[in-house]
């Protein structure tokens, strides 16, 4: 089980880079294995630039893989999206993590003029512009959505043939385990989202999916990201000091709450679920739970 940390702001005040690169730079010391991002242009809790918070990440850092959970690539032109995300390999030396969704809050579409109810096939057209885009010279592409000709992204990714890309589901309903499949590198099942005890029916899917298309599901990689933690001695005094700590809207059965043991024994049915890796949320300056973490849950799994 591998660990790794989402960066969340935690409240409306502003985050400066110097604490995005000190949250990164502890992360990195104390063996974590990606630092994440979120992606929104607007939500209703705070969000950071996420393209320039992980380029942040990346001139901070010298190994810890860098990536988002996830980004929004309906909400961008192929071309835009091919450019910022080929940026992001490169100044991280070739240690980009491309975790890409379909969306999720529709007034964010609606505000952009993103038809909602068409992301999921847009997601699609749009890795495979984007693939085209890193891996090729004058490129032409025609799709429902979005199409042009003769355009070279340069540079182009260090990572070849390009970054790999794992794609971020609430859940593994068949639609969303066929394009996992299909186009990803890796599973992200949204901790905020989806309960453990589905896990096992999402996976499910997804090989049925790769058994349409004759992938061997073993290539497919399963990270279990955006997870809330809340140490306490008990999960009732967790969640309550969780709650007057965030007003950010939580499922409480979601949330990894109580004193170590307890948050370990959470830990241990996703690993038996399948899960390889798991992604904390964290405030940047909640680096005492960071801490706290490395040194008391992540060597039990070692």
């Amino acid at each position: 089980m591998r660990f790794s940390l989402s960066l969340r702001p935690g409240t409306g005040d502003p985050v400066p880079a110097k604490d995005i690169a000190r949250f990164s730079q502890l992360a990195e010391s104390l063996g974590y294995y990606a630092v994440y991002i979120t992606d929104h242009f607007y939500i209703t809790t705070p969000n950071l630039h996420s393209v320039g918070a992980a380029a942040v990440v990346a001139g901070a850092t010298e190994k810890i893989k860098i990536g988002f959970a996830a980004y929004q690539a309906p909400l961008r032109h192929p071309i835009a999206a091919a450019k910022e995300l080929a940026s992001l390999d490169i100044l991280s030396n070739g240690r980009f993590i491309a975790g890409l969704a379909a969306g999720s809050f529709e007034p964010e579409f609606k505000a952009l003029g993103v038809p909602f109810n068409r992301r999921g096939a847009m997601l699609e057209e749009s890795v495979r512009a984007i693939k085209k885009l890193w891996t090729g010279d004058c490129v032409s592409f025609k799709g429902e959505f979005w199409s042009f000709e003769n355009v070279t992204i340069h540079p182009k990714p260090i990572q070849k043939p390009h970054p790999p890309i794992w794609i971020a589901t609430w859940t593994a309903a068949p639609r969303a385990a066929r394009r996992v499949a299909k186009y990803a590198d890796g599973w992200q099942a949204s901790g905020l989202h989806t309960d453990v005890g589905t896990i096992p029916e999402g996976t499910q899917q997804i090989e049925k999916a790769c058994a349409e298309i004759g992938r061997d599901p073993r290539e497919i990689g399963r990270a279990y990201v955006n997870t809330v933690i809340q140490f306490g001695a008990t999960p009732e005094k967790a969640w309550e000091a969780l709650q007057r700590e965030s007003s950010a809207k939580r499922e409480k059965h979601l949330c990894l709450l109580g004193e170590t043991g307890e948050i370990i024994r959470r830990i241990e049915a996703m690993r038996a679920h399948g899960m390889q890796e798991l992604s904390i949320q964290l405030a940047p300056w909640s680096l005492d739970t960071m801490k706290k973490i490395a040194d008391e849950v992540m060597p039990h799994f070692r």
